[in-house]
């Protein structure tokens, strides 16, 4: 947008995403793109928001393990530990014992299938 600058730049979960456009959208129309992106975090969103920053602030805890990358777990949800271990990005260098604790944690918060 013409005349806008950025502020501030950090990583959000999918589900604060979800909350701020349903926020948004209760103010003013979304755009095409935040519609969008409103479906997408609204379909995609895998625990409700009270359980997100409780599994987030746990993995946050985790020495190795990034902020960044806690988001992407949280957004994911990886259960297997070999998909949990493709996730982290080559200048992230997490250990095992947290990767392992990681999945352990995601696997606590996980909802039941139906």
């Amino acid at each position: 947008m013409i005349g806008e600058k950025t502020l501030e730049e950090k990583p959000i979960t999918m589900q604060e995403v979800k909350e701020l456009l349903k926020e948004r959208k209760k103010e003013k129309d979304l755009t095409y793109e935040q519609d969008l992106t409103l479906k997408y975090a609204s379909t995609f969103t895998k625990l409700p928001k009270a359980k997100t920053q409780k599994l987030l602030e746990e993995l946050k805890k985790l020495e190795t393990l990034p902020e960044e990358l806690a988001i992407k777990l949280v957004d994911l949800m990886p259960t297997k530990e070999e998909v949990i271990k493709i996730i982290p990005g080559k200048k992230d260098e997490v250990s095992e014992e947290d990767l392992k604790a990681a999945l352990e944690l995601i696997k606590k918060f996980k909802p039941k299938e139906k």
